[in-house]
């Protein structure tokens, strides 16, 4: 990771962007939603909580905290609900009480304050020695160590976070003999909070609000120790000047002083690092960077209980000498490159814990859609297309120089092993030219098809319209590959065999026939169910749905059919003229003919399976066979055709006998294969889901 990120920041140098530095211990705040949000208790002057709110998502994504080490922050931290209830669902009143906790949380009735209290007794605290520990350092030493490096460097208009480390240091611990002085509260933070929230939940104000803070519903199959519950809080003071704490302008004045007058250096620089800078501070760990989706980042392990650091006798830092101009451009890059404004230009999405990378290395700074024209979208771009995003990238890149062959573009990703490794699995370099290049080449490909549309349900109720195949994402190759789908047409797992970032090397690489077949195995293996499936709704002439979970595969795989087999150097002007294509043919207008014969003598009531849809998986495996079967079974349905006349559906079934002949008369000219190969039985699937020639 530090060599791709190291060669980011060499690009970002050329282009004169300067990520903004943050101070490597200054990390953002954990990810709120609505059911986890971030508190902010203000303390006042005489050590009281004069006030609880709310944080925006907005605030919270400017502010950081202070974390010299693991858990331990200021003025951001983690605590536990003030009291854990547990409620046996078994015994009736106590299930009544865990709907009654419920709705008051919901604010749905009124909390009756004696019940609450009688339940928030000590047999029920939830602070055990663990937090109290943890909030001696939240309170103390981290705020004390902070205060030490600020000095009184922090501007007055800023000033406001040293009236709060003044008055966080004058709390007791909680198991403290207090004796009460001039500097020193007489109550503990967890007495002020507690004492506070009383007071509001007695008031009856806000208490949906401030409920979670005080009780935490514990689930009775976890220990204690398992289920204490946390919550996000942000100190604050309510007499500030003209910032409060919790504010960008705040935080961003005390990372500018940390940065510039941090802890000094240690180290000589005439000593170099691995990326021939200075090894100053070299002893120093490298910093974490929070991404979104996969959150910390760790920029390098240097762990020395990891064995495979004794291989070659060394451990923690001299395993990779790193300087500290180094660790700061490394994560800065990484920073930059990750930053929410850009998602879809220079990140995206490639999978739940995998994060996808692309920049053009002479323009860093070009607004590209580069990962978005691979599939990783925002959530609001479900109705993007391949073809726009393409060219928008095509011509962004043409209106900048005509050379698109003297732009590289590096293309990575980085995926969250576990919760502390993250690993790049993927690193390409390839020209702006190979992209627009490509990019029309997967076109083509994807539209190395028959013509196949399907009926598919409308916007409104009732109404249809006809779709045609589409073009897939990179990105959702492996999405689409990894499906497994059942002869019925549902799917409900899948096997994780085809890589997300394996579909960008099928657009990008030039000789991708190393692994080709691979993903063709795959396809046909998984895949066979949908193509089954999609085939014998579009026979009966049934309407099909692509609004659910993953029905939209039903007009993606199809593509993917016709772009492997392109790649391959099997074009649709060839393949369908060729036996497992016509194959394909032969069992549609079986299947077509049995549902109008059906319609016209049974009155319309269609068997589980049509004749030709039977045979399908007998011609995967054995297609003389399976054509020998349909001959024998075929035989009532094609002689009604042959004698039908008058009905309205005689005209029809003339049409069927003659594409079905016609058909017939092809494959005589060819010598039947005893099997079909992966890439025949992709052939075999097309022919099998192609529309009908209109008749001249």
């Amino acid at each position: 990771m530090l060599n791709e990120l190291c060669q980011l920041a060499d690009a970002l140098d050329r282009e004169g962007i300067a990520p903004k530095e943050w101070d490597s211990k200054l990390k953002e705040l954990p990810k709120v939603s609505n059911k986890k949000p971030c508190y902010r208790i203000y303390i006042a002057g005489d050590g009281s909580v004069d006030g609880v709110d709310i944080l925006s998502v907005d605030l919270v994504s400017s502010l950081r905290k202070w974390e010299p080490s693991n858990g331990n922050s200021f003025p951001g931290f983690n605590i536990q609900p003030l009291y854990r209830l547990v409620f046996d669902e078994n015994v009736e009143e106590e299930k009544n009480n865990k709907k009654r906790l419920k709705s008051w949380g919901e604010g749905k009735e009124a909390i009756g304050v004696e019940l609450l209290k009688s339940w928030c007794n000590e047999q029920n605290n939830n602070w055990d020695r663990k937090i109290e520990k943890k909030l001696i350092k939240c309170l103390g030493d981290v705020p004390r160590k902070l205060l030490d490096l600020l000095g009184g460097g922090i501007q007055e208009n800023c000033s406001a976070i040293y009236k709060l480390i003044d008055r966080v240091l004058r709390f007791p611990s909680a198991d403290e003999v207090t004796d009460i002085s001039n500097i020193g509260y007489e109550k503990s933070f967890r007495d002020v909070l507690e004492t506070y929230l009383w007071e509001v939940i007695e008031r009856g104000e806000h208490t949906s609000r401030v409920l979670p803070l005080l009780v935490q519903d514990g689930n009775p199959k976890k220990e204690p120790e398992q289920d204490r519950g946390s919550i996000s809080v942000y100190l604050d003071i309510p007499d500030w000047k003209e910032y409060p704490v919790a504010n960008k302008k705040t935080i961003e004045v005390i990372n500018d002083y940390l940065v510039d007058n941090g802890t000094k250096d240690s180290g000589s620089a005439a000593v170099l690092d691995a990326f021939g800078a200075s090894l100053i501070d070299g002893k120093e760990k490298l910093p974490s960077v929070k991404l979104p989706y996969i959150a910390d980042v760790k920029l390098r392990a240097m762990n020395s209980e990891s064995p495979c650091q004794f291989r070659y006798n060394r451990i923690d830092a001299v395993s990779f000498p790193i300087g500290k101009d180094s660790r700061k451009r490394v994560k800065g890059s990484l920073e930059w490159l990750g930053a929410v404004s850009r998602e879809g230009e220079t990140w995206g999405r490639a999978d739940t814990k995998e994060l996808i990378f692309a920049y053009p290395v002479q323009l860093p700074d070009l607004s590209l859609k580069l990962t978005a024209c691979f599939g990783a979208q925002k959530k609001d771009d479900s109705e993007a297309r391949f073809a726009a995003a393409a060219h928008d990238v095509t011509q962004k890149l043409r209106g900048k120089t005509n050379n698109l062959k003297d732009i590289e573009l590096r293309v990575f990703s980085l995926k969250k092993m576990d919760k502390a490794r993250t690993k790049v699995i993927f690193h390409r370099n390839y020209t702006a030219q190979r992209l627009v290049d490509a990019a029309e080449e997967w076109r083509l490909g994807c539209e190395n098809l028959p013509d196949i549309c399907v009926r598919a349900w409308g916007d409104k109720k009732g109404e249809f319209r006809i779709e045609k195949m589409q073009i897939p994402f990179p990105l959702q190759i492996a999405q689409c590959l990894n499906r497994v789908w059942k002869y019925d047409g549902t799917t409900e797992c899948e096997t994780p065999v085809v890589a997300p970032t394996q579909g960008i090397e099928l657009l990008l690489d030039e000789q991708p026939e190393r692994f080709i077949p691979h993903l063709l195995t795959v396809l046909v293996g998984n895949g066979s169910g949908l193509f089954l499936s999609l085939g014998s709704l579009l026979h009966r002439n049934e309407i099909v749905s692509l609004k659910k979970g993953y029905d939209r595969h039903k007009i993606l795989l199809p593509s993917i059919l016709g772009l492997l087999l392109y790649k391959l150097g099997i074009y649709k002007e060839d393949y369908m003229k060729n036996v497992p294509f016509l194959v394909g043919r032969m069992m549609k207008l079986a299947d077509e003919l049995h549902a109008l014969y059906c319609k016209d003598v049974r009155d319309n009531n269609l068997p589980p399976q049509l004749v030709g849809n039977a045979l399908m998986a007998a011609a995967l495996e054995s297609p003389i066979q399976a054509l020998a079967q349909l001959a024998l079974r075929l035989k009532p349905y094609y002689g009604w055709a042959q004698t039908t006349r008058g009905s309205e559906n005689s005209g029809l079934a003339g049409y069927y006998i003659g594409q079905y002949g016609e058909v017939a008369g092809q494959l005589a000219e060819f010598e039947l294969p005893v099997r079909f190969k992966d890439e025949e039985r992709a052939q075999l699937f097309l022919g099998y889901l192609s529309s009908n020639p209109k008749s001249k």
